[in-house]
């Protein structure tokens, strides 16, 4: 009998209905050959400092730093349903008749620690076989079962998951001690967090301390077929005086003296990684990074498209054959396999390849899964299309004939074959009219006032780019140096921890997000002003160099204590250094959101003892009623109100929230506040333009 473990029971379902294990006992599935269980991800968790001390009454400033542990220790989380499915999991290696045990976690090195933590914890000399799956299909699940590997092939990967866990709790436990300590003020620390609210932190003092300059340019507009182009010169000039005087040399006629028309054949976008596809989604879709990854691991588990948690956008050299297979379901679409580097290259993937639709249809798919399986399917059949896409570029250049030493130049691109833009639209809105060489036109120039502007807020695809290869300039878009930083660990965080760890950065109120772009908070402001008083420097480069040390411990070069040691040495040389700082004032640092429509004093955000958000006045102590929680309920809606809306609903003005209807159909709406005596409520206030309400 073959024990087979898999990360999470939705994964154990679909093994056991690909090898056609149907009898369901209490915590696993089982037949003649298998049994199939499950974990629920990470059930263990490791030791908090109060457990090491075994104190639980110990108050922060009186925890010794840096606090080191001799060993690591893990204990089972302290959950009933857990607790329970780990006593079976126990029973289940321990049985008899098992001869085997098959670890599937997910294909990633999260998925080894969690299944290897549990063997390793329950303890056992039965053989341990690996089952990896890049996707959850039936036919791909069958096929790796008589694929098996052994576990200890994957020991590498075990280590860096380990060392990545024990790493970010050193730096992570220490860091938020020692701050809170210093500062007054709970602040969350971690090794990828800081590099992701300095980034933002940067952007916006760059924006903030932005002094707009005023010049002045020289533009005349042409106009032909009824359709505008503005021919602009390049010059800057400081005084409207000086460009009136261009202006004026340059008014009268102008001679289109080239036209150079160039035929060029398009080349589709690579396949999706996870960042590269959240980021499409974000930027086209207007869907957020949290709310993608959900959809997108749902079509993972339901089978639709292949691991996503991938940092790469090539497919492996061994997937061409299941390549074909899936071409072979697309059979209303003119497409080819295509046996190129730019789809097929060995040496820019790590363990896991682009994100791809599967040989699995689905049928009734909805709403954001639905699309973005859209989205998947279409960049697959843009890099198999049988169809070349073919754009013709033209260039006009047009000479001043007031000083023929000036000429301007226009550019214009019109689709020939549409191709892969079928699939994937593009808009060209640089049309040109229909000049002939040695026409000539009257234009008038004029001097145009502009000025300088500041750098825009931070994008969710800026920020991701930025984590993916925080070098990335350096490297002037060389592909293959790009993807040899990546395998070497030259990135912050990696694809499957970002999403949540930019949520966390959110959560602690250091940023917030508006559609899709991220702003710094006050309390934000203040961990990095913190951090350099103190002489932290955790920021991109540092924490570049522990992401190349744990490449290095999945490729053998290093230990786990050698990372362990450097984070060690770090933490003694940041808080041996003895600096003092000024405690942080926190009602003079909160970032108000307004004031209370009930008794008029400033509400903050604050946090519950058992970590909820809420939103409330500085008159609660006179018992004031306001409170807003982050998570509450309207009707039978679940509303999320961020600090944004929640300043936005505080101001009176109107919201917009997803909503369920009567019959259980979702739609867009906006809510405002309404003061009911000494309580707050909910009230519709329309539609926006797009609802499917209205």
């Amino acid at each position: 009998m073959k024990l087979i473990i898999a990360e999470k029971p939705s994964l154990a379902k679909n093994i056991a209905n690909a090898l056609g294990v149907k009898e369901r006992k209490d915590g696993y599935i089982e037949n003649s050959e298998y049994i199939v269980s499950w974990a629920f991800g990470h059930i263990f968790e490791l030791y908090s400092i109060y457990n090491y001390l075994n104190d639980n009454e110990i108050k922060w400033k009186e925890i010794p730093l840096p606090f080191i542990p001799g060993k690591f220790l893990y204990k089972l989380k302290n959950d009933e349903g857990i607790k329970k499915q780990f006593k079976i999991l126990k029973e289940l290696i321990n049985r008899n008749d098992v001869t085997e045990i098959i670890n599937c976690g997910d294909a990633d090195r999260e998925g080894q620690l969690i299944i290897d933590n549990i063997i390793k914890e329950i303890g056992t000399t039965k053989a341990i076989k690996r089952l990896w799956l890049p996707e959850q299909t039936e036919e791909t699940i069958r096929k790796e079962i008589r694929n098996l590997k052994n576990n200890e092939n994957y020991r590498n990967l075990y280590n860096e998951g380990l060392s990545r866990t024990e790493l970010d709790w050193l730096l992570g436990i220490n860091l938020t001690v020692y701050l809170t300590v210093k500062s007054g003020q709970k602040l969350a620390c971690g090794r990828v967090l800081i590099p992701i609210v300095k980034y933002i932190y940067d952007r916006d003092m760059e924006i903030k301390n932005f002094i707009s300059k005023k010049y002045y340019q020289v533009e005349g507009i042409l106009e032909k077929d009824n359709i505008k182009v503005t021919l602009t010169d390049e010059r800057k000039e400081d005084t409207k005086e000086k460009a009136n005087e261009i202006a004026k040399k340059l008014s009268g006629k102008v001679k289109i003296i080239e036209i150079e028309k160039k035929e060029i054949t398009k080349q589709p976008s690579k396949l999706f990684s996870l960042s590269t596809l959240q980021s499409f989604l974000s930027k086209n879709n207007k869907i957020d990074f949290a709310t993608s990854l959900k959809s997108i691991q749902s079509l993972y588990e339901q089978g639709y498209i292949t691991y996503p948690r991938t940092n790469t956008e090539y497919l492996a050299e061994n997937e061409k054959d299941k390549v074909k297979k899936i071409i072979e379901t697309l059979k209303d679409y003119p497409l080819e396999f295509k046996d190129t580097k730019k789809i097929f290259d060995d040496s820019k993937i790590e363990s896991h390849s682009a994100i791809t639709i599967t040989t699995k249809v689905p049928q009734d798919l909805k709403d954001n899964e639905k699309l973005i399986y859209e989205v998947v399917k279409n960049r697959f059949i843009s890099n198999f299309l049988s169809e070349k896409t073919i754009t013709e570029k033209t260039t006009v250049t047009i000479q001043s004939l007031k000083d023929e030493n000036i000429t301007f130049k226009l550019t214009g691109e019109t689709v020939v074959q549409e191709g892969f833009y079928k699939y994937e639209p593009k808009d060209f809105k640089n049309e040109l009219p229909q000049f002939i060489e040695n026409e000539e036109f009257e234009v008038k120039f004029e001097a145009k006032e502009k000025k300088t502007s500041p750098s825009k807020k931070v994008t969710e695809e800026e920020l991701s780019n930025y984590l993916k290869n925080p070098f990335k300039k350096e490297l002037k878009d060389n592909d293959d140096e790009a993807y040899k930083a990546i395998l070497e660990g030259v990135e912050i965080g990696t694809e499957a921890t970002r999403t949540g760890i930019i949520e966390n950065a959110k959560k602690y109120g250091y940023i917030s997000q508006k559609k899709s772009t991220y702003s710094i908070e006050m309390l934000g402001e203040k961990l990095i002003e913190i951090l350099d008083k103190l002489n932290i420097n955790l920021y991109s480069e540092r924490t570049v160099e522990f992401s190349k040390l744990l490449k290095k411990i999945y490729r053998e070069e290093k230990s786990i204590d050698d990372i362990l040691d450097l984070a060690k040495k770090e933490l003694n040389n940041i808080i041996n250094q003895n600096v003092e700082i000024e405690k942080i004032n926190k009602t003079n640092n909160l970032d108000s959101l307004g004031t209370c429509p009930i008794c008029g004093k400033n509400i903050y955000e604050r946090k519950s003892k058992n970590g909820k958000i809420f939103y409330s006045c500085e008159g609660y102590k006179e018992g004031c009623t306001f409170t807003l929680w982050e998570d509450t309920k309207y009707f039978d809606n679940t509303l999320k109100i961020t600090k944004v809306k929640a300043k936005n609903l505080i101001a009176g003005k109107k919201v917009a929230f997803k909503l369920i209807s009567k019959n259980k159909k979702e739609y867009e709406g906006y809510l405002t506040l309404k003061i009911n005596g000494k309580y707050i409520n909910f009230e519709p206030a329309g539609y926006p333009e797009k609802s499917n309400k209205k």
